[in-house]
């Protein structure tokens, strides 16, 4: 289990249903929001948000990191607004994977806030086609002690890919590296 993070509030049915498919369920103290730790390979540890279906939930997984972080995030336009995303991710996110129809939307959101007094941080951008490019791209610009978050601030990336698809899919590439 990661260090630093702790078991709280998590949803025992869910516990049971996924028990033997990952390596820990980790939920981090200070927030209501869960994380999952997929895996750890070559010293980068690989997350996803379990209740990352919208903007606040991504906005409360990325809280509960120390450092930045690599965050996979993007999906299916849902007409929510990004903007206080933005925000959060100047502070927590050192490389920022886009994909899915949500790419600009989010890519605007921290662009507005990159300006004034958060003029100058560095923040790489790459957008990707679909997930596993993603997963692949976190994988080769990562180093040893970072952290990577799937968190899609929507409830798909697709119309043909539910959350827990995701999930499943998101741990199937992880597993695949």
């Amino acid at each position: 289990m990661a260090e630093g993070f702790f078991f709280d509030n998590v949803d025992n049915e869910f516990r049971e249903e996924e028990k033997g498919t990952y390596n820990s369920f980790v939920n981090f103290r200070e927030i209501d929001n869960t994380i999952l730790e997929v895996r750890e390979f070559n010293k980068v540890k690989y997350f996803f948000d379990l209740s990352g279906t919208n903007p606040e939930n991504t906005e409360k997984a990325l809280n509960a990191f120390q450092q930045k972080i690599i965050l996979i995030t993007g999906g299916k336009d849902e007409n929510m607004s990004y903007d206080s995303l933005g925000e959060i991710m100047v502070k927590k996110v050192k490389h920022l994977i886009l994909i899915g129809q949500t790419s600009g939307l989010i890519e605007m959101g921290l662009m507005r806030k990159l300006v004034g007094k958060n003029q100058g941080i560095d923040i790489r951008i790459t957008r990707c086609s679909t997930l596993k490019q993603a997963v692949d791209c976190a994988y080769l610009s990562s180093k040893p002690g970072d952290s990577v978050l799937f968190s899609p601030a929507s409830g798909s990336i697709s119309d043909e890919k539910n959350y827990h698809e995701l999930k499943e899919l998101y741990t199937e590439y992880i597993d695949a590296l």
